[in-house]
């Protein structure tokens, strides 16, 4: 796993799931809300910055091969 700043890309309150991206990272990265590390509604928004930890994701799985761990607005 390694920690890379990018930005949040979309995001669905009602899914609780979005993307983000990074320079440092080939694709799209898949967010789940249980890995925002903030306090209150766990919400992000298209355009937000952020720095995460991403490792890659189980073989393409939901469309992305990347997953985001961690992911700290900044």
């Amino acid at each position: 796993m390694r920690n890379v700043e990018g930005e949040c890309v979309w995001w669905s309150d009602e899914n609780g799931r979005g993307a983000l991206r990074s320079d440092d990272v080939a694709s799209e990265v898949f967010v789940h809300f249980a890995n925002l590390r903030m306090t209150g509604f766990h919400t992000l928004l298209p355009g937000e910055r952020v720095r995460f930890d991403v490792e890659p994701y189980p073989s393409g799985q939901d469309g992305y091969f990347f997953r985001a761990h961690d992911v700290t607005p900044i």
